[in-house]
């Protein structure tokens, strides 16, 4: 199953793995905070 959320969003232990998908990288996150 697939689900959304924002990269805002501090990640949960239920989120499992996380991918970055967008044309613009979020303002102020790090790539090592993802």
């Amino acid at each position: 199953m697939i689900q959304l959320k924002r990269a805002y969003d501090e990640p949960e232990p239920a989120d499992g793995r996380r991918f970055l998908v967008d044309r613009l990288w979020p303002r102020g996150v790090k790539k090592e905070e993802l």
